[in-house]
């Protein structure tokens, strides 16, 4: 901590000087623990008593939207058609571009090997001089008759596309011999496809491969006894087919109608969506439906889910042609691989690890740290790993795909110090911000072909996709508009992780309150008269940054006393950023960060952050609802004077006391009516961002127990648990909570009988915050009154005044009430 006691001097003659003094001890080394001034020593000037200079507003922070990919009933889900619902019920849009097939194949797919170019209309020619074409009856000779009109199933009947594919790429092997054939054809029938987490419940009917020369029979087709054989063999037909070689994954149907088109939808935007979730060396990739022989093109990347105009396989051959040779000679990278990242090893815990290139340098993953983002399929798909350099030193990665225009994290960071240096003691305090922050030690767009990776420019040479018309994804029926479903609120997680820096990012840019939007509507339902037909696409490109420090999150620290060091030390990051006007937007308990090297805290996660002079206006953000304030969660000013109420002048901030609810300040409270005129938009502020520093360590204290001292009513406890960490955006139980003097106080029935202490500071950090937020909006509508939004140094006077607290904290070391649950059973647990 801050050699420091951060406390107020109001007679100081010369602040600036005071603070210049301050600084120099904040800067020198740090004892073990917090500093507590001597009996003769006389009290510091604070570091957080200046007002911000904000202008009059911030820009708008759009409402978010739940992804359901972030939720507990996706996570939790045994049932593959569960996960399928909620994945298009919250992550995939309802209306889609539709674009020509000839776009597709101008635009999307592989480009033809040159040698191919002019060659199609030859290969066509052969194919019916071969047989491959039955001239007399229009039709390919595999199809004897329509899908729709054959007796055997899907998986025999469409293996007739197999034969046709390996036809076309013998006869174009004839005409130039040096093609080298770089992707198979595979049709499987519902078989599960293989990925370090086991078996995949991803099953197409069919797919492209990385070609090998099996498993497939001198016909080059997969004997469909043998999958059989395979696929009740158990484990066996789960390492047959690895999602990690698969492109291009397919759904069948014999019959066509609208029931099944939807039931191919729902299936194929799952694969697609397992493609790009489970595997880091894909940027896009194809999909296919058909249903009896009406055939769809589809392509999803991490901004655009299109499909194409249906056309029929049988009557429109040459498309059927000019396809397969697409798919059979491309390179990887046309087919959605990303040649800077390739697999390197498997781990001790069986997972697969990558070499990875940034800024021209190789770093190998050891660990994946985060990768919740990429479950979503449109979106930023952040993935964190622990890796290390050639030279072993181990460091931080992160992969995102950023939208078009947003500034790249380390040019963030640069911001941010440069504001801060325009500060007055501006160059110590960038100093002493960066002490609390990460490193970056490469940084930078990752190139494919020599052209930084877009979703635009390079994935659909240029095509903007906001052009076309859209189409529903999920064609209605009338049961299905019947149904409606609610969000499921999350208990405890199946794995650690599972509650962990969920990312959200969309918006429902028609609903400014979310919480307003239960019931949701499902997958199958019809979309709101007066939807607009265009959509709202965010085209992004893709990134990657190295940080030098390598920390542990808030989540995976076992010491209590570590976590409010930590978070100690984060607030007064805060406050030097909000001082230079910039608010965070994104604190959660997956960046804040106990550094042990250092023994201090860290910061981290800085993608979502703003200056208040930024008037861009992008409405897709990520945030962390068990962390989000409540106004951020409701997109609303709720205090207002609790409710529009008029709210006379209040003090300062409560005596610090071990008792707090005797130091309460008092409000003097009247009834008014509101303009409606010239109200102040909502933004976030810094109130926001502290509050979600309170959230994380309510969030420590309720899912955690102390090893020595359990929760001696854990029903009680997960009822709590279930209100406020729903993962809804739902905002009541929290606002509820937050501004209830009584909350923390009934916590203590429920929660470990050591946790007072920390109950105690949380007391004095919320009762400054409510403090804080009526007086800021007490002006509300005209405005927001600025001036009362450095409150940092109010919240950590006990912390840094009493070492009797940081004494108390350190004999607490935290167990996940998962642990504790097996312990009441019997079960030994061994702390960290």
């Amino acid at each position: 901590m801050f050699p420091v006691t951060l406390a107020h001097t109001a007679d100081s003659e010369d602040p600036e000087s005071d603070r210049a003094a301050a600084l120099q001890q904040v800067t020198a080394s740090r004892p073990k623990r917090f500093h507590t001034p001597g009996p003769t020593e006389p009290p510091q000037p604070s570091l957080l008593s200046q007002p911000p200079s904000y202008p009059k507003s911030f820009p708008h922070t759009p409402a978010t939207k739940l992804r359901g990919t972030s939720s507990g009933a996706y996570l939790t889900a045994s049932r593959v058609e569960t996960k399928r619902t909620i994945l298009l019920s919250g992550d995939v849009p309802k209306m889609i571009p539709e674009i020509s097939v000839d776009f597709y194949f101008e635009r999307v797919l592989p480009p033809l090997a040159p040698a191919l170019t002019n060659h199609v209309d030859t290969i066509m020619n052969t194919l019916e001089r071969k047989g491959v074409v039955d001239v007399d009856r229009d039709r390919w000779a595999a199809f004897p008759v329509d899908p729709a009109e054959a007796t055997e199933h899907e998986g025999v009947v469409f293996q007739g596309l197999a034969t046709i594919f390996n036809a076309v790429v013998a006869i174009a092997k004839e005409i130039e011999g040096t093609l080298e054939q770089t992707f198979c054809f595979l049709v499987t029938g519902p078989v599960p496809v293989y990925s370090d987490r086991g078996a995949g419940d991803s099953q197409p009917d069919g797919f492209n491969k990385i070609f090998t020369n099996s498993p497939v029979n001198e016909d080059g087709l997969v004997a469909l006894s043998a999958l059989q054989e395979q696929q009740s063999a158990g484990s066996g037909s789960v390492k047959n087919h690895s999602i990690y070689d698969i492109v291009n994954p397919q759904q069948f149907k014999l019959q066509e109608d609208t029931t099944r088109t939807n039931d191919d939808v729902a299936k194929l935007c799952y694969d697609m969506t397992q493609i790009l979730a489970l595997d880091p060396c894909r940027r896009f990739t194809f999909g296919t439906t058909i249903e009896n022989c009406t055939t769809r093109l589809w392509f999803l990347s991490h901004a655009t889910l299109l499909k194409t105009a249906p056309f029929d396989f049988m009557k429109d051959r040459r498309r059927l042609v000019r396809l397969f040779l697409s798919l059979a000679f491309a390179s990887s990278a046309n087919m959605g691989w990303d040649p800077t990242i390739t697999f390197d090893h498997m781990g001790n815990d069986d997972r697969r690890q990558y070499k990875i290139e940034v800024d021209g340098k190789y770093y190998t993953t050891l660990r994946v740290l985060s990768d919740f983002a990429a479950d979503s399929p449109l979106g930023r798909a952040t993935r964190v790993w622990k890796v290390i350099n050639d030279e072993g030193n181990i460091h931080v990665l992160k992969d995102v795909w950023l939208d078009h225009g947003r500034m790249e994290e380390h040019k963030i960071r640069e911001a941010i110090l440069e504001d801060v240096q325009r500060l007055k003691n501006g160059q110590r305090y960038a100093e002493v911000l960066k002490n609390y922050m990460f490193t970056p030690i490469a940084h930078g767009k990752v190139h494919v072909g020599g052209l930084a990776d877009d979703t635009t420019d390079v994935m659909l040479g240029g095509y903007n996709v906001v052009e076309d018309d859209m189409v529903l994804l999920i064609t209605p029926t009338p049961a299905a508009n019947r149904n409606t479903t609610g969000s499921t609120g999350i208990r405890t997680p199946a794995n650690r992780d599972s509650l962990h820096s969920h990312p959200l990012s969309g918006v429902d840019a028609d609903s400014p309150n979310p919480s307003s939007q239960t019931p949701r509507r499902t997958a199958l339902s019809a979309p709101d008269k007066g939807c607009e037909n265009k959509l709202k696409h965010h085209r992004r490109y893709h990134y990657r940054v190295v940080f030098k420090e390598y920390a542990t999150t808030i989540y995976e620290e076992r010491g209590l006393d570590n976590i409010f060091h930590a978070i100690a030390e984060v607030v007064k990051a805060l406050w030097i950023l909000h001082k230079a006007g910039w608010v965070h937007r994104d604190i959660s308990g997956g960046n804040i960060y106990w550094y042990e090297e250092r023994q201090t805290g860290l910061i981290g996660d800085f993608e979502y952050a703003r200056a208040s002079t930024d008037q861009d206006r992008h409405d897709v953000r990520t945030g962390t609802p068990f962390f989000m304030a409540a106004e951020a969660l409701a997109q609303k000013y709720q205090f207002k004077a609790r409710q529009l109420l008029n709210i006379a002048e209040i003090e300062d901030a409560p005596d610090f006391g071990s008792t707090w609810a005797d130091n309460q300040p008092v409000l003097n409270i009247t009834y008014r009516t509101p303009s409606l005129e010239d109200v102040v938009p909502f933004y976030h502020n810094p109130l926001h961002d502290l509050e979600s520093v309170w959230w994380i360590i309510i969030y420590v204290l309720f899912f955690n127990d102390d090893a020595e001292s359990l929760s001696p009513a854990p029903e009680a406890r997960q009822h709590q648990m279930d209100r406020l960490f729903s993962g809804q955006l739902e905002n009541m139980p929290r606002f509820s909570f937050l501004t209830d003097p009584e909350g923390l106080s009934e916590a203590r029935q429920y929660l470990s009988s050591t946790f007072g202490v920390a109950l105690d500071l949380l007391e004095n950090f919320r009762a400054c915050l409510e403090t804080a937020y009526d007086k800021s909006e007490r002006t509300y509508p005209q405005k927001i009154d600025e001036t009362h939004f450095l409150i940092h140094n109010s919240l950590l006077k006990p912390v840094l005044q009493n070492p009797a607290y940081m004494e108390r904290l350190s004999t607490i070391k935290l167990v996940p009430v998962k642990a504790t649950a097996l312990k009441r059973k019997g079960y030994r647990y061994r702390t960290i």
